[in-house]
């Protein structure tokens, strides 16, 4: 049987750029924007749609890090920071404005994404930009035969991302996640890698 999905014991060493962002691997020197982002005064709203309601202190954030940096995918899956590529964004060249990541799920070869962006940095198409580059990653180097996002049912932003890139909603589940001290409802969306092949998507430029 051919081998799918990324070697278990891998680290990320992917770089990836697109038109307007650098996709890489965070370093230590980003924490203090990354904090500041998601366990600032917008955490509420940047994690909202997220499991995960964010970091309470930097030390989180740096930990958070050194995983990226030295855990395989097997055990923590691979994740980067979406970067101002030209500095047009943010008005600095290379400050870290959101995260997205993929993991394994299940069998070899299904992973998932997750991400989040910076509230300054929303309605601009950026995490579309980053996700379309993840997902060529994936179905390509990666060889990842489908990809799948767990979406909260009220995060419409997400839905219509996933939407606007091909995947499918493939059903809802009922309590799928503690959020708080309420149950959250979320939509399961799936994406084949014959499906990826006929979709739209911007040009990764290396």
């Amino acid at each position: 049987m051919t081998e799918t999905g990324p070697d278990k014991g891998a680290l990320n060493s992917y770089r990836r750029i697109t038109e307007r962002l650098v996709l890489e691997v965070p370093n230590f020197d980003d924490a203090p924007d990354l904090f500041g982002l998601v366990g600032g005064e917008d955490r509420a709203e940047v994690t909202a749609g997220l499991i995960w309601d964010g970091p309470d202190e930097v030390s989180e954030t740096l930990d958070f890090i050194r995983r990226c940096q030295t855990e395989a995918f097997d055990d923590f899956g691979f994740h980067w920071a979406l970067k101002d590529r030209t500095g047009a964004i943010t008005g600095q060249v290379q400050i870290a404005m959101g995260m997205i990541g993929t993991r394994p799920r299940g069998e070899p070869g299904r992973a998932d994404v997750g991400y989040w962006l910076g509230r300054p940095y929303w309605g601009r198409g950026l995490m579309r930009e980053a996700l379309t580059s993840v997902l060529d990653l994936c179905f390509g180097d990666l060889k990842v035969t489908k990809v799948e996002a767990d979406i909260f049912t009220d995060n419409v932003r997400s839905v219509r991302l996933a939407e606007g890139v091909g995947m499918k909603r493939e059903g809802t589940i009922r309590r799928a996640h503690r959020k708080g001290d309420s149950w959250v409802d979320a939509h399961i969306y799936g994406l084949l890698n014959e499906e990826w092949v006929s979709v739209p998507r911007l040009e990764t430029l290396a």
